[in-house]
């Protein structure tokens, strides 16, 4: 191999050396501004430890630089009666000397040929609007890939400490004074503490029942078995679970990532990643969004974030002063499955990255 030849493979797992790369990258992007570090280390090895397939970790190597990656999560999903299998297919990243120049548009033809290899059902992916991946997807549309747009996702956000968002963020004055004409920065109310505390072991039966109910309610349900969700339910720095618990029983359940932001300074905030609370009332929902955002500040976050995923009730989360944040993506499927459609799909219990 010539110094200089780009090869695609299995990522090595130099978990250090992709997040170095996709700083670089995501800083010529966004300059100043704000995003999240999806490539933490610790948190990638939570989000790909199960994987028992290694090549559904993809990256491309200029001799033992990484240039590029995209990672490939395969879950369990329930969609009109049956039961299938699709990966979550995310973190695509480059170098930004390579961009533009199709190394994008040939680790995502990789991933495709995995997918169909390992006959998957689908696979979900998201990609911002406006960016210029819209013409890197219209490409595989036309080469043949069964490319289904599903929805938009749109970004809610509560803010703890607002002084701390402003200095890292960069907002501007009237960005300040709006957020606290909603009240996006009030201190969250008491109330409902006898009843919220944090996930224990012996709670997965109950967690597991809540969050598997979905697959009756929904139209694209997560289907978790024990060790799966044990799994994504607590992981030292990097996932948390506070639970709602009556009368001996757990009613609620909300799991969030510490994701660290990295803008003029680096922020922790707390994104949701799986609710369920059909057990509760819209005071008990609107008491545990509250305890939760306590929770979440004595941990040092500064926010709170959630996408409009549109599968469990967002009415407490308004209730508690989140707000529309300008940012969204679109969400796809790459359908392989010629039996079924993902077409304007809308309501998905996937996790967000």
């Amino acid at each position: 191999m010539n110094p200089g030849e780009l090869t695609l493979e299995p990522f090595r797992g130099d978990y250090e050396a992709l997040e170095k790369m996709a700083h670089s990258s995501w800083r010529d992007e966004y300059g100043m501004s704000s995003f999240p570090n999806f490539y933490r280390p610790a948190f990638l090895r939570y989000l790909f430890g199960r994987i028992q397939h290694e090549d559904h970790l993809i990256a491309a190597y200029r001799g033992d630089e990484i240039v590029s990656f995209m990672g490939n999560a395969p879950h369990s999903f329930h969609f009109r009666g049956q039961v299938y299998r699709g990966p979550w297919s995310c973190l695509l990243v480059t170098r930004k000397e390579l961009l533009r120049q199709g190394h994008a548009l040939a680790i995502i033809r990789e991933a495709l040929r995995l997918n169909r290899t390992y006959r998957y059902d689908f696979a979900l992916a998201t990609f911002e609007t406006g960016h210029r991946s819209t013409l890197m997807l219209q490409k595989l549309r036309e080469e043949g890939n069964r490319l289904e747009y599903m929805k938009r996702l749109r970004v809610i956000a509560r803010i703890t400490d607002l002084g701390r968002v402003e200095a890292s963020e960069g907002l501007k004055s009237w960005e300040k004074a709006a957020v606290k004409l909603i009240g996006g920065d009030r201190k969250p109310r008491w109330g409902g503490d006898e009843a919220v505390r944090e996930y224990r072991p012996d709670d997965l039966d109950d967690c597991l029942s809540l969050f598997n109910g979905y697959r009756d309610t929904i139209e694209l349900a997560r289907v978790w078995e024990r060790e799966e969700l044990a799994w994504e339910l607590a992981c030292p720095d990097v996932a948390q679970t506070v639970v709602y618990e009556e009368d001996g029983r757990i009613k609620g359940a909300l799991n969030f990532i510490f994701h660290d932001h990295l803008g003029r300074t680096k922020e922790r905030w707390a994104w949701i990643n799986h609710v369920a609370y059909p057990g509760l009332n819209p005071r008990e929902r609107f008491l545990f969004i509250q305890a939760f955002l306590r929770y979440i500040r004595a941990r040092d976050c500064i926010g709170a974030i959630e996408w409009t995923k549109d599968y469990y009730p967002l009415g407490p989360l308004y209730r508690a002063r989140f707000f529309p944040y300008f940012r969204s993506v679109n969400m796809y499927s790459w359908t392989f499955n010629p039996e079924i459609s993902l077409e304007k799909v809308r309501a998905c219990n996937e996790i967000l990255v």
